[in-house]
């Protein structure tokens, strides 16, 4: 019956499952692991585990579990298990030993030995960085869920639910740091088993990039006034600088040798040319009087020459290798070569990259690594049994921040299919009447039998690099229709309807006045003018196209603003003023009339 009973238990539940209980609480700023008392089904049979605390390291991957250990019990270490019947023959005889199970919360953490060294072990979390990855519900029957699973797999694959956008949290100080990424809550589905994270989570990867050697890269040394030369080099950035070789110039004394036509040696290698040779004032020829020879002046030539055993100086030019000055990601500074000499550097530098962060069944998040390339990395593929959360661009440039695109599947609920649908069949609307306008017009070939042809359905096949004065109106060509703009608000002339004044209201009267200061014993008014400021509008038109101003014209009168634009005029067209001048006699002769310091001519 046991083992009928253990067969049952097996088809429905794995050994690890959690049946009540059990619970994992974290603490991630200690690596305090506390752990709930429950029920684990373990080998055929529901067992009861009790709460437990333990440590766990912080930057590894951690499995807790339960140990199951199995150990025997004696009449040694249980006087009990010796028969108690008084009286009879087999009174403190030694009865059957028992068979002692328990089962207690341990871990494995990932390069690290085992804390307990006995018994079975059962993993039933899984910890990254401190972080509970997955947390499995209380299991249902196996056969189903696998049914379950294999049904969805094939029917949708692996898609996320809800959530799971990943974004890049920082960058761990210091060289070779880590960088972090965060993984939102969320739920999704691989391979027809439900992850569901229940919280965030962050995972770091170590900063591996590829590397690729540059040798010899030419530049020409330019100083600035400093004599010092910022060197960037063509590809970045850079992971480390090799070789910097400059060619510099040097100015030694050199004793000659104890014969004539002796080889001095020169004690730099690589010497490139000798620019001067001389002793006191005397200067000696190069080609002439020496020569350069594996790297070691020569003087077996039939010219001048210094005594055998005198100094004499040398100037000449040589390769050198130098340490390079303030490194940067992009290069260094160079200084102590000839100008416009050549500076050749070796160095590696950091291709590009696209990774991958995936998912499995299991919650377990991983980085797959793409295939670098100077310009065009390649984007790698998710493994089988893989969901793809993103890819990332590394292009390990300080400056710029980590790429992320967020690229998952995602399950697409049914109102966004159906407004996808209608979307679609507008689509096909908009792309029939399209293919009907595009086969309309090629039966209508633009050269017939040598003979150019318009079908005149718009101003397509016409010239627009000369004014087109002829109007496209209705696939008909027709005159145009000049239009001629009345500025009926100048001010110069008022448009009215014909008319004939008449007498409304009359005053056939006239009150007569008499001065009452006839002397004008007093200083005169002064004048007072008014400026009626005039508003001046008027358009302007410039017309290229006769066919749309003849199309409205022949249909209808319509106003439609396509847009508007404001700004200040640079030059303002000539505009009448009215001028209200009170305060003077009648016929009295006005001077001077100036306005703005300027004399005008009024026209009334």
């Amino acid at each position: 019956p046991q083992l009928g009973f253990k067969g049952i238990g097996d088809a429905i539940f794995r050994d690890g499952d959690v049946i009540t209980g059990s619970n994992c609480i974290i603490d991630r700023e200690t690596g305090k692991v506390t752990l709930e008392s429950g029920k684990i089904y373990l080998r055929g049979a529901v067992r009861k585990v009790e709460k437990e605390e333990f440590v766990i390291p912080l930057s590894t991957t951690v499995r807790i579990g339960v140990y199951y250990v199995e150990s025997t019990i004696t009449e040694l270490e249980d006087e009990n298990l010796r028969d108690p019947a008084i009286g009879t023959r087999n009174y403190q005889e030694v009865g059957a030993a028992r068979l002692k199970i328990s089962t207690i919360w341990g871990y494995q953490a990932e390069g690290l030995s085992p804390r307990f060294s006995e018994g079975e072990f059962y993993p039933i979390y899984n910890i990254e960085n401190g972080v509970l990855i997955e947390h499995s519900p209380p299991p249902q029957a196996n056969i189903v869920t696998t049914a379950l699973a294999r049904y969805d797999k094939e029917a949708n694959g692996s898609y996320v639910v809800n959530g799971l956008e990943v974004m890049f949290l920082q960058k761990e100080e210091g060289e070779g740091g880590k960088k972090i990424f965060v993984i939102n809550e969320g739920k999704a589905h691989v391979d027809g088993y439900e992850i569901e994270l229940p919280h965030s989570i962050r995972i770091s990867f170590d900063e591996d990039p590829d590397i690729k050697a540059v040798e010899s890269e030419p530049h020409t040394f330019q100083p600035n006034s400093q004599r010092v030369m910022e060197l960037k080099v063509n590809d970045f950035p850079i992971s480390e600088i090799k070789k910097v070789d400059i060619t510099i110039q040097k100015t030694i004394t050199i004793t000659h040798g104890s014969y004539s036509g002796a080889i001095d040696p020169i004690p730099d290698s690589a010497v490139l040319e000798i620019i001067q040779a001389k002793q006191g004032n005397v200067i000696y020829e190069n080609s002439v009087d020496y020569k350069l020879n594996a790297g070691n002046v020569d003087w077996s030539l039939p010219g001048k020459e210094p005594a055998p055993g005198s100094s004499y100086q040398i100037t000449y030019r040589c390769r050198t290798h130098v340490s390079p000055e303030d490194i940067s990601e992009e290069g260094c500074k160079v200084k102590g070569a000839v100008d416009n000499s050549l500076v050749l550097i070796d160095y590696t530098w950091k291709m590009p990259r696209f990774d991958l962060i995936t998912i499995d069944s299991k919650g377990v998040v991983r980085r797959i690594k793409g295939i670098a390339h100077p310009w065009r990395p390649s984007m790698p593929r998710a493994p089988s049994g893989q969901l793809l959360l993103c890819y990332i661009h590394q292009t390990w440039k300080n400056g710029e921040g980590v790429k992320i695109v967020n690229n998952a599947i995602h399950a697409v609920p049914m109102n966004e299919l159906e407004a996808m649908k209608k979307g679609i069949n507008d689509l096909y609307a908009l792309v029939a009447e399209e293919r009907l306008r595009s086969d309309a017009n090629s039966r209508e070939p633009t050269t017939k039998k040598g003979v150019f042809v318009d079908s005149f359905f718009d101003d397509d096949m016409r010239d627009q690099g000369i004014s087109q004065s002829a109007a496209i109106v209705n696939k008909e060509l027709i005159l145009p229709i000049d239009v001629t703009i009345a500025d009926i608000d100048g001010g110069e002339k008022t448009y009215l309807l014909p008319y004939e004044l008449e007498p409304v209201l009359e005053q056939l009267l006239q009150t007569k006045g008499e001065k009452i200061n006839p002397y004008q014993a007093f200083d005169p008014v002064p004048a007072q003018i008014t400026l009626n400021k005039n508003i001046d509008h008027w358009t302007e038109v410039t017309t290229n196209w006769k066919s749309p101003v003849t199309r409205v014209f022949n249909v209808k009168e319509t106003t439609e603003l396509l847009s508007s634009t404001s700004y200040e005029a640079e030059f303002m067209r000539e505009a009448v003023q009215d001028f209200e001048i009170e305060g003077f006699e009648p016929n009295e002769r006005l001077k001077e009339i100036k306005f703005d310091g300027m004399s005008i001519q009024p026209t009334a």
